[in-house]
Order: structure tokens, then C-alpha cells, then sequence
């Protein structure tokens, strides 16, 4: 009967996991996207801005990312990361800003964003 080595099992899920995270900068972007959609969706001033404020943070911190990351054409690759991800959420309909995981992606954004030094909150 042959053994397997539990230190190459977790060699091999380290591994494993490393190639199917995606970039920073392509999280950040499709944060700007649900930020843009959210924006899209609501009615009050201070939400409406609060929210284009958040946008505009998470596409700079995405283009500075993706720069460091070596992306050859920054601005177009994280514009292209926003829009699929508004656009996702587009085609589930304006009340989506009601549903449990937009408030679940909502929140992982924001945890993200303290996480990364980005301030989300205008002055």
C-alpha cells in the first residue's frame, strides 16, 4: 500500500490555490463595478455619492494594481474587469441591490478595501 506524504498534500493544495487566485487588481476592479451598480440603483444624494466616491477609489487602486502586477494595458483591462461585473449584475435586475449576496459582496469589498488602505468614506 503506498503512503502519501501529508507534507506534498499541502504542497500540492498551496499550489493549487496560488494559480486559481485571481489578481488584486481584477478584485478591485469588479468592487468598482458593484459600487457603479449600487450607484445606478439608489435615489438618496449621500448614497449616490458616497458610492461614486467608492467607485472612483477602487478604479485607482485597480489601475495602480494592476500596473505593479505588470498588466500590459492597465486602464483597459481593469475598465473590462468593472463593466463585466456591473453588467452581471445589470442582468439580474435593479432590485438586486436588495439581495443577500449583493449585501455579501458589499461587505467583502469593504473589508478588502480597509484591508488594502483604501479609504471608502468621503470627507
Amino acid at each position: 500500500m503506498k503512503r502519501i506524504c501529508p507534507a506534498a498534500i499541502v504542497l500540492f493544495v498551496g499550489a493549487a490555490s496560488a494559480v486559481t487566485a485571481q489578481p488584486f487588481s481584477k478584485s478591485m476592479a469588479e468592487c468598482a463595478g458593484l459600487y457603479a451598480f449600487g450607484r445606478d440603483h439608489v435615489e438618496r444624494e449621500d448614497a449616490v455619492h458616497a458610492l461614486e466616491f467608492g467607485q472612483a477609489k477602487w478604479m485607482n487602486a485597480a489601475v495602480v494594481q494592476a500596473q505593479e502586477e505588470g498588466v500590459p494595458d492597465p486602464n483597459t483591462y481593469v475598465d473590462a474587469a468593472m463593466t463585466a461585473k456591473y453588467d452581471e449584475w445589470s442582468a439580474r435586475g435593479a432590485m438586486a441591490v436588495f439581495a443577500p449576496d449583493f449585501g455579501d459582496w458589499m461587505d467583502y469589498c469593504r473589508a478588502f478595501g480597509a484591508d488594502q488602505g483604501i479609504d471608502l468614506v468621503p470627507n
